[in-house]
């Protein structure tokens, strides 16, 4: 969905860092006059991004790491199943 501006909920273009406070283009030269000290909404976009990537990246090095601990306490192969052999 869509961000809105909090005065005329058309949609925002720009952001307030750290807020949900969206503003149309109209409406952020009004109240700041000058837009180069807010985010774009769509750098906004970008920076959540960025850091969903680092965050599931850790955890799947987490997981695989996991894993691997398993499969150095006896576990070393796969039947077909994808069962441990050693049951």
């Amino acid at each position: 969905m869509p961000k809105k501006c909090i005065i005329c909920d058309n949609p925002a273009q720009y952001v307030i860092k750290d807020t949900s406070d969206g503003y149309c283009q109209e409406c952020a030269i009004e109240c700041f006059n000058d837009t180069s000290l807010l985010l774009s909404v769509e750098e906004q976009a970008q920076e959540l991004k960025k850091l969903i990537k680092e965050n599931m990246n850790d955890n799947v090095g987490e997981v695989w790491k996991e894993v691997n601990d398993d499969t150095e306490e006896g576990v070393d192969e796969l039947n077909s199943d994808g069962e441990p052999n050693n049951f």
